[in-house]
């Protein structure tokens, strides 16, 4: 009677595994389809129909794990970050900051970045499209926070620097080079910025050697 049960609980168990593996291809597929379709009719025009339609599912399958067309956009734009931009570890502030401006050109230089870039200038700087983008920076800065507390154990920032600070000048200067001059940084000019960067926030003597 015991094994039976114990047979019965394994393969309950079992099943709900392969539910979960099964289940994380198919989240995959409708975020990415979300992706595709911002891209093509825009957020206004957006339908969660179209969306469960191009990845292939039910539509209730989407709304089941995302109410709303907010709940879904917001999503698919953290999984695009969530993919690229891992804080990295290379043992300094330098290179942890290079490693973050070639995750975000990475992105912009793709045909999702450059396609979703295309559509918040099309929907403009009020637009519920721009104020979910607006709204995940503070999920986003939680990852890049990393970056900064490692660098104050090191001991590379100077006391009154501004934690934050590198990582924004950084990325504000990469969306001013694509919206502003609709261009893409190589790695030389990537490099320079960021050694111009930390000549204003290292410690006096990390400077010398940096």
């Amino acid at each position: 009677m015991q094994a039976t049960t114990a047979k019965r609980t394994a393969k309950r168990g079992s099943a709900k595994t392969r539910a979960l593996v099964r289940g994380e291809p198919v989240v995959r597929g409708i975020l990415a389809a979300t992706l595709e379709e911002l891209a093509s009719a825009g957020y206004r025009a957006l339908r969660i129909e179209d969306v469960a339609t191009r990845a292939g599912v039910n539509k209730t399958t989407v709304y089941r794990r995302w109410p709303t067309k907010e709940d879904l956009v917001r999503a698919a734009l953290l999984s695009v970050t969530d993919e690229k931009i891992i804080p990295p570890n290379t043992g300094s502030l330098r290179g942890d900051l290079v490693a973050l401006g070639r995750a975000i050109i990475e992105i912009q230089a793709s045909p999702v970045g450059q396609s979703l870039f295309h559509v918040c200038l099309s929907e403009g700087p009020d637009s519920e499209l721009m104020t979910i983008a607006r709204s995940l920076r503070a999920v986003q800065e939680a990852g890049l926070r990393a970056i900064i507390e490692a660098a104050v154990a090191r001991g590379e920032l100077a006391p009154s620097a501004d934690p934050m600070l590198p990582c924004e000048l950084l990325a504000a200067y990469l969306r001013h080079k694509m919206l502003a001059d609709r261009t893409i940084v190589d790695e030389a000019q990537l490099v320079h910025v960021v050694d111009v960067i930390l000549l204003g926030v290292l410690r006096p003597d990390r400077r010398k050697r940096a």
